[in-house]
């Protein structure tokens, strides 16, 4: 199954919301052990009598989702796929808190109603008016990816002509606290390292929110062709996922040969990381690395599919994202190979068009 990206947007911890970034002074080493976004003007996609309502996460995601389809050149798509793993949080612990403070009397009603999971693609199908297919994914860390397979196979059966998919988490301040007392997150004295060369536990945590407007067949504004896409719940070891990969790029017709770049989803913790560096070492391709950009978040993965394919776009990676600092040239397959707590792992083939 493939598809074509047509448009695109991300929210992310750079000014990425701008179509002439692309990281040019930035630093391979992240500057903290949380690397919060950059927010757009909100009130240009969000009426303003509702941004005080608002929470963190719709923001974030209203606002990318819309701005992928203004980049598309219409404001309109026939379906709405959507992945998060913790779906509005700051609004479930906000009605949660109320439920304890007023001892469970005079509730009101918005925290409760803007908690679910899918109220970022609720939301959006309200301001855009799209009546069709609908659904959010709630699959931890292959929540983007369940969401994207779903929308490939939409494309395919002809259900819809047009697909906005998109990956959005937040990571506000309970939830962080949360992640540093269980171990999860580095500690700010070990921020001293690169990612790809780190010797300490923990992962530098992120979040955002990157949307893209799919379509069956290719347009004048198509960006990059998504090739294929693949989910792993477990691995052994490196050389299985090596042989999982070498048969999911033989599906595509594909060999190891033919991938440009592989982009490596290694967060700095050393103890989850082992098979993956691994990995990396005996395939001997080109290497580029993208969460000491975006850090470490649930559907960071949607993240690497913006940066993939802007990489396609410009035909250059970016020297913070490199471990080598040269860049390859003709730029035409790059493979993401994404993982989360050394469970999760999933692979996506992105190429040109």
């Amino acid at each position: 199954m493939e598809a074509y990206i047509n448009s695109l947007a991300c929210i992310s911890p750079h000014n990425t919301i701008s179509a002439d970034f692309f990281f040019e002074e930035t630093s391979e080493t992240p500057t903290s052990n949380f690397l919060a976004i950059v927010p757009p003007v909100y009130k240009d996609y969000i009426p303003v009598n509702t941004i005080r309502r608002t929470s963190h996460i719709l923001k974030m995601g209203i606002s990318a989702g819309l701005m992928c389809l203004r980049n598309s050149g219409k404001e309109e798509t026939d379906a709405i796929i959507v992945g998060t793993a913790m779906g509005c949080y700051e609004d479930t612990d906000k009605f949660l808190r109320s439920i304890d403070d007023n001892n469970e009397r005079m509730l009101t009603p918005t925290s409760f109603i803007q908690s679910t999971h899918n109220t970022v693609a609720g939301q959006i199908a309200l301001l855009v008016k799209c009546h069709g297919y609908n659904f959010t994914y709630v699959h931890q860390n292959l929540s983007f990816e369940y969401s994207l397979l779903d929308a490939l196979l939409l494309l395919k059966e002809g259900e819809a002509q047009t697909v906005l998919v998109g990956g959005v988490d937040e990571l506000n301040p309970p939830l962080k606290e949360l992640f540093e007392r269980a171990g999860h997150i580095k500690k700010v004295e070990d921020l001293q390292e690169k990612l790809w060369e780190s010797k300490t536990k923990g992962y530098v945590a992120g979040e955002g929110a990157c949307f893209f407007n799919l379509s069956l067949t290719k347009q004048e504004k198509s960006i990059a062709k998504i090739s294929g896409v693949k989910t792993i719940q477990k691995i052994s070891d490196s050389d299985q996922l090596k042989n999982i990969t070498e048969s999911f790029l033989k599906e595509l017709g594909l060999s190891i040969n033919d991938i440009s770049l592989v982009l490596s989803g290694i967060n700095g913790n050393v103890e989850t990381d082992k098979h993956l560096k691994q990995f990396s070492t005996e395939i001997n391709l080109p290497l580029a690395y993208f969460k000491n950009l975006c850090g470490e978040y649930f559907t960071c993965s949607s993240f690497a599919l913006w940066f993939s394919a802007t990489i396609l776009q410009k035909q250059k990676v970016p020297t913070c994202a490199l471990p080598s600092k040269n860049s390859p040239e003709n730029i035409k397959h790059i493979l993401i190979v994404n993982y989360f707590a050394d469970q999760q792992y999933s692979l996506m083939c992105i190429s040109q068009c």
